[in-house]
């Protein structure tokens, strides 16, 4: 069975559970993150991302949605794993602690989905443009982990996470909140 069939049985799956979202284009789930203290005074981020679109918006801005998509899933492993290693290399420069001494504690051991995973987002993606506009489906979104580790633990800090995930809903155990282009930061209490 191909690629492309098994992404097209995945769509229609969808349409027959009656999957209930925007369209396609538009983001069904919005970016969240849920961030949870860790060992060892780690803090773990655990994100829910519409990758697809985030890459889109990262890699390929001027390029229309469905170019991109068809360009990803053209891409051979090796040139897909380098685009991923810019990603990481981008959001680790750009997601920090800023802790109360000012210091930065960066974000670090990025996880994203294997190619194989990404290459199938793209084809479910690419598949969804194609249906009717008043078709009720998404794709569901993935997850990407990442971690500070601080020399100390950290109670109180400023949190900055990379623009291109705004909007982002932002879970911790104490608190929600939005984090937007126009709040682009905000104090988080850690328990």
């Amino acid at each position: 069975m191909s690629t492309i069939h098994k992404a097209f049985l995945l769509t229609a799956a969808c349409l027959f559970w009656g999957v209930h979202a925007a369209r396609a284009q538009d983001p069904a789930h919005p970016n969240s993150v849920e961030i949870t203290r860790g060992a060892n005074a780690a803090v773990n981020f655990s994100f829910a991302l519409n990758l697809p679109q985030l890459l889109h918006r990262m890699l390929a801005p001027k390029s229309t949605y469905a170019a991109f998509l068809q360009a990803q899933v053209e891409l051979p492993d090796p040139a897909l794993e380098r685009e991923l290693s810019k990603v990481s290399a981008s959001w680790s420069e750009r997601a920090f602690f800023t802790l109360p001494s000012g210091a930065k504690v960066f974000l670090k051991q990025w996880q994203l989905p294997d190619a194989q995973s990404l290459r199938d987002a793209f084809k479910t993606s690419l598949i969804l443009l194609n249906l009717p506009p008043k078709t009720a489906v998404h794709a569901d979104p993935m997850v990407v982990t990442a971690m500070v580790q601080p020399k100390t633990p950290v109670s109180r800090a400023q949190l900055q996470l990379p623009a291109a995930m705004h909007p982002l809903w932002v879970v911790l155990k104490t608190d929600k909140f939005w984090l937007t282009d126009q709040i682009p930061m905000a104090i988080v209490e850690l328990d």
